[in-house]
């Protein structure tokens, strides 16, 4: 359009034609807004239920973890993942997704019709590609296992928060203050720290990619020139051809801002799927029974237990308690007594031996 309006409209005073180049432009114009309208409005509504379907899930799996994964994990940390990550994740799988997928397209189409129009002008525009696409993948490698440790960096910072405000009766009985400042202050910095890195990556890469994009635009602008010159390509078609470039680098400076964002959203998924793909330590047998306990007798049949990597907290305990029997147990703090505790309703499950309700296998049976 903008090729015939200058050349047909201006150059041949076709006031007609001109009019109906520009009325054509016009069109596209309006049919581009109404197009974006709805884009945005679709591609957010798929993004929020991700989010919605993600939140979901993360809560549902962290309710289902047994008491072995809460006892490894921090509340900031799983508090990060479930806000920040996911709220990541939701941008990625939104506008990310469609403006890749739109520039994908733009970029492919373009060239095919650049190609069409003149060969020669096409494939100068399209030299400087390889080369973007060589500093696009190298800067992906690089800013990906950064942006997991901000974002677990993060995660301690909110953990610090979590716990200072939890404990903030323990912290100023012990006249703590100044050392809880200091150890936030020194994960703040560390945090700092790791963002100015990855700043300086984006703000290293980022103008790369514009510049050597609009290389090609300033080739073609000089070749096609003295085709002008010589009258082997018309001013419209140079015009247009210029009009297409910068089409073809809008694309290649959105994926400059994009991919930064969708290196962190990445690096946000592995870490929400960490917990998502979490396997708990007791879980239910895909034939275990209902039951109902009767007489009420608890046996442990040469039982030994012990948490994550300490072990030998109970080793090869046998007792039997009766109906209505009182068991006392004795002993210091962290000789075992509430783990005999915690074994019975299952919120752990002995590394060796079995433990009974009425004889039966409390492994074999329904968690509820």
């Amino acid at each position: 359009l903008i090729r015939w309006a200058i050349d047909v409209g201006i150059g041949e005073n076709q006031l007609n034609n001109l009019t109906l180049a520009v009325l054509g432009l016009l069109g596209l114009v309006v049919i581009k807004g109404v197009l974006t309208y709805f884009q945005g409005v679709g591609t957010e509504k798929a993004s929020q239920h991700v989010a919605y379907d993600l939140r979901n899930a993360l809560q549902k799996k962290v309710t289902e973890l047994s008491f072995s994964f809460h006892d490894q994990s921090e509340a900031g940390d799983l508090l990060s993942r479930a806000v920040s990550d996911v709220e990541r994740i939701r941008f990625l799988t939104g506008r990310a997704v469609f403006r890749v997928l739109e520039s994908l397209v733009l970029v492919i189409v373009t060239s095919g019709v650049m190609i069409w129009m003149n060969p020669v002008l096409g494939l100068l525009s399209l030299l400087t590609l390889p080369f973007l696409i060589t500093i696009s993948v190298r800067f992906g490698r690089s800013f990906r296992p950064l942006s997991r440790k901000i974002q677990e960096q993060l995660s301690v910072l909110t953990t610090r928060v979590e716990q200072n405000l939890r404990g903030a009766r323990v912290v100023k009985t012990f006249a703590q203050e100044e050392a809880e400042i200091q150890r936030y202050k020194a994960d703040n910095d560390q945090w700092y720290d790791m963002s100015m890195s990855s700043v300086k990556l984006r703000s290293t890469a980022m103008p790369l990619l514009n510049l050597i994009a609009n290389l090609s635009s300033v080739a073609v602008l000089l070749y096609g020139g003295i085709l002008v010159i010589n009258q082997s390509l018309t001013l419209g078609e140079l015009i247009a051809f210029t009009t297409y470039i910068a089409q073809l680098v809008g694309p290649v400076r959105t994926m400059g801002r994009i991919l930064p964002v969708i290196t962190m959203s990445a690096a946000s998924a592995e870490r929400v799927f960490e917990i998502l793909d979490t396997v708990p330590a007791v879980h239910e047998e895909p034939d275990a029974a209902e039951f109902t306990i009767e007489r009420g007798e608890v046996e442990f049949h040469d039982v030994s237990f012990g948490y994550g990597k300490h072990q030998g907290v109970l080793k090869n305990i046998d007792f039997a308690a009766k109906p209505r029997q009182v068991i006392a147990l004795l002993g210091p703090t962290g000789s075992g007594k509430s783990s005999v505790v915690n074994l019975v309703p299952r919120f752990y499950d002995p590394t060796e031996g079995v433990v009974t309700i009425d004889g039966v296998d409390i492994r074999g049976v329904r968690l509820n």
